[in-house]
C-alpha cells in the first residue's frame, strides 16, 4: 500500500487546487516501488526541452483532467476523456513522472502504453544523442506535435534500433511549405537508405463502439444502482454494437427482474449474455489490507472473477475514498458490464490494414535512394481483431505496387501494452516484415524497438501462447 496521503480541493465553480506535495516523492521509498533509472533518464531529458514553468503548467493540467471524474465533475466528451487531446505529450510525460515519483497519480492502463516506450528511449539515449538532428526532432515532439506525439516517439525508437545495429542515422529537417520528405537517412553496411516511419493510431470504430455502449448501458446501470443491487453482466454481441437497439439491454434487465432469479442468461440474434448478482466479498476482503484503484484491472478481476487482456468493461460503484480520490477503501455497491462484439463486420472494421499508411510513406520516399518503411501500431483491440489484421497485412503488402520507387522492405511493428492486476505493466512486441522488390538482405533484423534485446523472445504472433 502506498504511504502517501494527498489532499486536493475541488468545487464546481473553481479549478482543482494542487499542493506541491501532490507531486513530491516520499522521503523513504518502499521496496515495492523501486526507481526506474532508464525511465528517469528519458523524463529528465525530455523536460530539458521546456521551461520549468511550462512543465509545471502542463503537469497540473494533466493531473486536473485525470482527477475530474473522481470529484464528480462533468465528464469530458471525445476520445481523450481522461486527458486533454491538445497536449497528449504533456499527459504522457505526466504519467511517466507519476510512475517515478508520485505513484498515487499514476493511471496504469494508459501508463502501460507510455512507460515502456519512454523507458526504451531512456535506455537508448546514449546512441540517440549521436543521431544528427535528434534535438530538433524532440523539440517538435514536445512543442508543435504535442497533440499527437506517437509518430515522433516511434521515430526515436526506430532511429535507436538502427544505431544499435551500427548504422549512421540523420533526421531530415522539416521543410515547411514544401512537400513532405522521408524521416531519416540511414547508412548501414556501405549503403544509404531512405527510412520513413508511420504510426497507425487505434481504431476510431472502436471508440464509436465504446461511446455507443455507454449510451445503451447507462440506463441499465443507473437503474440497478438506484435499487441498491450489485450486478455483473457479460454480453457478446453478434451484430455491430452501433446497430443494437436503444432499449435492448434495458429490456433484458426488466425480463430478469420480472423472473426474480439470481441468474439470467439469454441467446438471440443480437447477442448472447447473462446477468447475475454480484458477490462483493472478494473485493471487500482485498480492501481490508489495501486501498484499490477504483478504475483498474485489479478491480475488474475482483468483480468479474478473472483478468482478461484488453477486455471491455463499464462499471459504476459506490465507495468511500481511500488515500486519493481515485482509490477506494470501502465499496458496498457495484454494477459492472463486460462486453465484446463478435460481429464479423465489427471485427473487420477494427482490424485496420496498413495499406494507406504504406502508400503515404511510399509517396514520401525518393526515387533515387532505396527505401525502407516502418509502420507501428498498438494491437489492443483483442486477439480476434489482430488475427484478421495480420492476414490483411500479409495480403496488402504482397500486392503493394511502389509505383517505380525503390522500396525494399516494409516492417510492421505490433506493440501490445497491458496493465495486469499485480504488475506495473506488461508489454508484448512482434515484427512482421515483407521484402518488396530487392535482393539485398534486411537492413535491420526483426528485433525489439521497445523491449531490451536481452528480454528474450519467441517465434510467432503475440496472440499465440
Amino acid at each position: 500500500m502506498l504511504s502517501k496521503q494527498v489532499f486536493v480541493e475541488a468545487y464546481p465553480d473553481k479549478p482543482i487546487q494542487f499542493p506541491e506535495a501532490l507531486f513530491t516523492p516520499p522521503s523513504n521509498r518502499e521496496e515495492a516501488w523501486p526507481d526506474t533509472p532508464d525511465l528517469r533518464t528519458a523524463v529528465d531529458w525530455l523536460k530539458t526541452f521546456m521551461t520549468a514553468d511550462d512543465w509545471r503548467s502542463r503537469r497540473n493540467a494533466a493531473c486536473r483532467r485525470l482527477l475530474e471524474p473522481a470529484f464528480g465533475l462533468p465528464p469530458r466528451e471525445g476520445k481523450g476523456r481522461f486527458f486533454d487531446v491538445t497536449d497528449t505529450f504533456g499527459w504522457y510525460l505526466f504519467l511517466a513522472d507519476a510512475f517515478l515519483d508520485h505513484l498515487w497519480n499514476y493511471e496504469p492502463m494508459y501508463g502501460s502504453r507510455v512507460v515502456p516506450v519512454l523507458t526504451a528511449i531512456g535506455r537508448n539515449l546514449p546512441v540517440l544523442r549521436t543521431v544528427d538532428g535528434v534535438e530538433d526532432r524532440v523539440r517538435r515532439l514536445v512543442g508543435s506535435e504535442r497533440r499527437q506525439p506517437n509518430g515522433g516517439l516511434f521515430e526515436l525508437l526506430v532511429a535507436a534500433a538502427y544505431r544499435r545495429a551500427g548504422a549512421e542515422v540523420v533526421f531530415r529537417p522539416e521543410r515547411p511549405g514544401l512537400a513532405k520528405t522521408h524521416d531519416m537517412d540511414v547508412t548501414i553496411a556501405g549503403r544509404t537508405l531512405a527510412v520513413e516511419c508511420k504510426r497507425l493510431e487505434t481504431s476510431e470504430y472502436g471508440e464509436r463502439e465504446r461511446a455507443r455502449m455507454r449510451e445503451i448501458w447507462g440506463p441499465v446501470s443507473d437503474g440497478f444502482g438506484a435499487t441498491g443491487r450489485s450486478v455483473f453482466g457479460d454480453v457478446d454481441f453478434r451484430i455491430p454494437v452501433v446497430d443494437v437497439p436503444d432499449s435492448y439491454l434495458v429490456d433484458k434487465a426488466r425480463e430478469w427482474l420480472s423472473i426474480g432469479a439470481s441468474h439470467f442468461e439469454w441467446e438471440d440474434d443480437i447477442s448472447r449474455g447473462l446477468f447475475r448478482e454480484l458477490d462483493l466479498r472478494p473485493l471487500q476482503e482485498a480492501l481490508r489490507d489495501n486501498d484499490i484503484l477504483t478504475a483498474g484491472t485489479q478491480m475488474q478481476e475482483l468483480l468479474s472473477g478473472r483478468y482478461e487482456r484488453h477486455a471491455n468493461y463499464l462499471q459504476a460503484v459506490r465507495i468511500m475514498h481511500g488515500m486519493t480520490p481515485r482509490h477506494m477503501d470501502e465499496c458496498d455497491l457495484a454494477v459492472m458490464l463486460k462486453w465484446k462484439s463478435s460481429s464479423a463486420a465489427a471485427t473487420d472494421a477494427k482490424a485496420r490494414d496498413v495499406l494507406k499508411r504504406l502508400a503515404d510513406a511510399n509517396n514520401q520516399l525518393p526515387t533515387d535512394v532505396p527505401g525502407i518503411v516502418h509502420i507501428g501500431f498498438e494491437a489492443v483491440d483483442g486477439d480476434d481483431v489482430e488475427r484478421i489484421r495480420y492476414e490483411k497485412i500479409l495480403a496488402s503488402t504482397e500486392r503493394f505496387d511502389p509505383k517505380g520507387k525503390p522500396l525494399e522492405y516494409v516492417y510492421c511493428h505490433y506493440l501490445v501494452p497491458e496493465s495486469p492486476p499485480r504488475e506495473a505493466w506488461a508489454f508484448d512486441e512482434t515484427v512482421q516484415w515483407r521484402r518488396i522488390g530487392c535482393s539485398h538482405p534486411r537492413p535491420l533484423a526483426p528485433g525489439f524497438l521497445v523491449l531490451p534485446d536481452e528480454a528474450g523472445g519467441r517465434w510467432g504472433t503475440h496472440w499465440q501462447v
